[in-house]
């Protein structure tokens, strides 16, 4: 299902879904009523998702579903807190005008989505998240074999990168390994007191104990490589 107030977006969006032959567009809706009347005659996998729309967002409608049985794509002009609610739930945005590359990216990773039970544990974080009053009370969905688990960034020591994947490490031994790249983790982490220290490192400042010639060195007592070109912005950030 294609939702978005704006007819034209709906059409665009629709004409790039037809390079995709095993997705199939069963309904239209501009609005949260028309939704929930195609919902009510219409089974869905997956909606794209307006976030902001006359007589509701998108938001809404899943506040009071509490769970949903399809995935859901937002699709968003930018608004800081909204999409880092989203990120930091594991679920899916576009930014618009949407792009063909991002698009079929999205697509990959729905096609690639948890078991109908993990997904409900997801989405009742998201709502969560949402409800939080400022971005440094939203929880990250990390997952772990097949466990979900839901951490506080300040519970986050560094995160390192690996090819496109992405492994935090966590103060009490934990490591995850997130399909994300480290520059995701970089856009939702540097504004909650995040360093880049290294092209491949992203280091909580908080968890930082002194600098030992290129690396910083955190409470655990682990050692984090530091380029040259960021030590003075990591001394800077220090000392202020």
């Amino acid at each position: 299902m294609l939702v978005d107030d704006d007819a034209d977006s709906r059409a665009y969006l629709g004409q790039l879904l037809q390079a995709f032959p095993d997705l199939e567009v069963v309904a239209h809706a501009g609005n949260i009523a028309e939704v929930e009347n195609s919902l009510a005659t219409t089974p869905v996998d997956l909606i794209f998702m307006d976030v902001e729309m006359p007589g509701g967002s998108g938001f809404d409608l899943l506040q009071r579903m509490g769970t949903w049985p399809f995935a859901v794509i937002f699709t968003t002009g930018f608004q800081r807190y909204a999409v880092q609610a989203i990120r930091f739930s594991a679920l899916d945005y576009l930014l618009k005008p949407v792009q063909p590359d991002e698009l079929a990216d999205a697509l990959q990773r729905f096609r690639q989505r948890q078991p109908l039970a993990d997904r409900s544990t997801v989405q009742q974080q998201f709502l969560s998240n949402l409800a939080q009053p400022d971005e440094r009370s939203l929880k990250l969905t990390l997952t772990t074999g097949d466990r979900t688990y839901f951490i506080p960034p300040a519970e986050i020591t560094h995160c390192t990168a690996d090819d496109n994947y992405t492994e935090l490490h966590v103060h009490d031994g934990r490591r995850f390994v997130s399909a994300r790249t480290l520059k995701d983790y970089e856009d939702m982490l540097l504004p909650l007191g995040f360093l880049r220290v290294h092209r491949s490192a992203l280091v909580n400042r908080a968890m930082i104990t002194h600098l030992d010639g290129m690396h910083v060195v955190l409470r655990n007592n682990e050692r984090v490589e530091m380029s040259r070109r960021k030590r003075e912005e990591v001394q800077r950030a220090l000392a202020g």
